[in-house]
C-alpha cells in the first residue's frame, strides 16, 4: 500500500471515484456509499475521508488491479469481518 497514491472524487450523492496510482499505472473504482450510515450503524460517513479509508482497507487485502470496478460498502462489510471498524480506524 505504501506505493499507491489515492485520489478520491465525489461523483454523485453516495458515489465516489477512487483513482489508485501505482508504479504500473492507474486503477479506478467507484465506491457506492449511499447506505454507509445504515451499514455502519452511524460509525462511518458518506464523505471523501471514508471513501479513502475504504480504499486503503481494500488495498491492505488485495492489489489495486484486483479490485472490482464498482463496490458497495455493503459488499465490503459482508466480505471482511471487522471491515467497518477497520475503515473507521483508518479514517481517524
Amino acid at each position: 500500500m505504501a506505493e499507491e497514491k489515492i485520489d478520491v472524487e465525489l461523483q454523485d450523492t453516495g458515489e465516489f471515484l477512487a483513482s489508485i496510482h501505482t508504479r504500473t499505472g492507474t486503477e479506478e473504482i467507484v465506491l457506492m456509499f449511499s447506505d454507509v450510515e445504515d451499514v455502519s450503524q452511524g460509525a462511518l460517513n458518506n464523505d471523501e475521508a471514508t471513501a479513502r479509508a475504504a480504499v486503503e482497507f481494500l488495498l491492505s487485502h488485495q492489489d489495486a488491479a484486483d479490485l472490482p470496478d464498482r463496490i458497495d460498502l455493503v459488499d465490503i462489510s459482508a466480505a471482511y469481518d471487522g471491515a467497518v471498524d477497520s475503515i473507521r480506524k483508518l479514517r481517524a
